[in-house]
């Protein structure tokens, strides 16, 4: 009887030690991507986060997708991702009730194992533009996309035909349409109805969003964010040689810092960086020459640089490169830049008229008082700046009356009499 309750409890033992854990390991979880942003190198970045998690997990992912769309080299690596990851976990794109998955957004949608819609949303068009590109560019990369889109509307069960129109006529639909024409697997106007076509009403949801990095990573890529800070940061620099603050200067090393970290998130001509160096040397220049022409045309350059930075770059959004944010920083570039300039030469002819404030040379200048009788060739005694000096004067000067430093000579300070 004692043995068989040895053997009883061990046998206990051994299915907590065993069954239990593997009953842990296979709690799954729905991983939860709201993509409420453009698509830009945050928006990479955080995919990839994402997808990592969810594999190494296991966990089914779940796209909420509101986007304009944006860089298409941003959106081909996030599709990349997505197929990555779908080797190992199911992905499922859900567009929201008015919400759209337009132009660079639709590659990515098309890329899910799955995508539901709900009225009143549209996914493309997706045509794919080259800023300042010729038209032979333009085709090329069209038809890249055109044969990129199809693949995976191939992979995924989806009507090569309406998709090829997507990025070849610039074409959306409406929910309803892309139901009808076979590009999505469904509707649904709420998420609780679509988790319940998935069978995940079960699984915790973990929620996803942009961090403040990701979302700094996005601001930052763009040009003329780029050249904004390059240029602030640069002027700092300048500044604080005349200032003598510190804060200056390392606020002026960060700004660069963030600048140039911006610019290599860009995809940017080599020529851009070059008319960018110039034009701040020729702001600098201006400090010497003080004309006012040296000034101007280095704002135009690093204002050239800023916008031919981003020729050749690829996108497809239904938002204008150029918005008024854009506009808006180049406007205080070619404003408020000049005006620091002019600043910084008003700044450099004060410097320059101070007299030195180190050594003796600090007492020229400086009044006092005889200590004793001064006449010519007749050495006494003064005090200035609270100190005694021993003092020559070409004319008499009684004790007590105030004298000013006309210079300094091997130790003695030449004075005269104040009237």
């Amino acid at each position: 009887m004692k043995n068989f309750k040895i053997m009883l409890l061990l046998i206990i033992f051994l299915i907590v030690l065993f069954i239990a854990p593997v009953n842990g390991v296979n709690q799954k979880s729905l991983v939860v991507i709201n993509f409420n942003y453009q698509v830009d190198p945050g928006a990479q970045d955080y995919f990839q986060s994402v997808y990592n998690f969810a594999v190494e997990n296991g966990d089914p992912v779940l796209i909420i997708m509101n986007t304009p769309g944006g860089y298409l080299d941003n959106a081909f690596a996030i599709v990349n991702y997505t197929v990555g990851a779908e080797k190992y976990v199911n992905v499922t794109t859900y567009v929201p009730p008015g919400d759209m998955a337009a132009s660079a957004g639709s590659y990515i949608a098309m890329a899910s194992n799955n995508i539901y819609m709900g009225n009143g949303s549209f996914i493309g068009p997706s045509k794919p533009y080259i800023i300042g590109g010729t038209a032979l560019e333009e085709q090329h990369v069209t038809n890249a996309s055109l044969a990129y889109m199809e693949s995976l509307a191939q992979m995924h069960g989806k009507n090569m035909s309406a998709v090829y129109a997507m990025v070849e006529n610039n074409t959306a639909y409406t929910a309803k349409e892309a139901l009808s024409l076979g590009v999505i697997n469904g509707m649904t106007d709420n998420l609780t109805s679509l988790l319940i076509k998935l069978n995940y009403q079960s699984l915790p949801k973990i929620e996803f969003y942009e961090t403040s990095l990701q979302q700094f990573e996005s601001f930052i890529s763009n040009s003329t964010v780029v050249t904004f800070f390059i240029l602030i940061g640069a002027v700092a620099i300048l500044l604080d040689i005349y200032h003598g603050s510190i804060i200056l200067s390392i606020a002026g090393v960060i700004s660069l810092a963030i600048g140039f970290w911006g610019s290599g998130l860009i995809t940017y001509q080599p020529v851009s960086y070059l008319l960018i160096i110039i034009g701040i040397v020729m702001v600098f220049l201006e400090i010497k020459l003080g004309h006012g022409l040296a000034m101007v045309s280095g704002v135009a350059l690093v204002i050239a640089g800023s916008l031919m930075m981003m020729i050749g770059v690829t996108y497809s959004s239904n938002l204008p490169y150029l918005n008024s944010s854009n506009y808006a920083l180049i406007a205080f570039e070619a404003t408020v830049i000049p005006i620091g300039a002019l600043y910084l030469i008003g700044l450099r002819k004060s410097v320059m008229k101070k007299p030195p404030k180190v050594g003796v040379d600090r007492y020229v200048g400086k009044r006092g008082k005889a200590v004793t009788d001064l006449s010519p060739g007749k050495e006494g005694v003064v005090n200035v700046l609270s100190e005694e000096w021993s003092a020559k004067s070409e004319e008499v000067i009684k004790k007590g009356e105030e004298i000013e430093v006309i210079k300094y000579e091997n130790g003695i300070l030449i004075v005269r009499k104040v009237s």
